[in-house]
């Protein structure tokens, strides 16, 4: 039996992103959404956390500092 591992990369840390929404850490390859709002693009672990965004993008962007 052959076993084969998924190393052809690394999934370090500026693979992943946060999903503005929800706040889970996602490797930005395996999303299930995305979308490009004001030039940055932001990514989202399920449509459900993009249907949230997308109804109120301003919450999710709004900076915090």
């Amino acid at each position: 039996m052959s076993i084969r591992r998924h190393n052809h990369h690394r999934h370090g840390s500026a693979e992943t992103v946060t999903d503005p929404v929800c706040g889970l850490r996602i490797s930005k390859y395996g999303t299930a959404d995305r979308r490009e709002t004001g030039g940055t693009l932001y990514h989202f672990c399920s449509a459900r956390c993009a249907s949230a965004f997308d109804a109120d993008p301003v919450r999710y962007t709004a900076s915090t500092g």
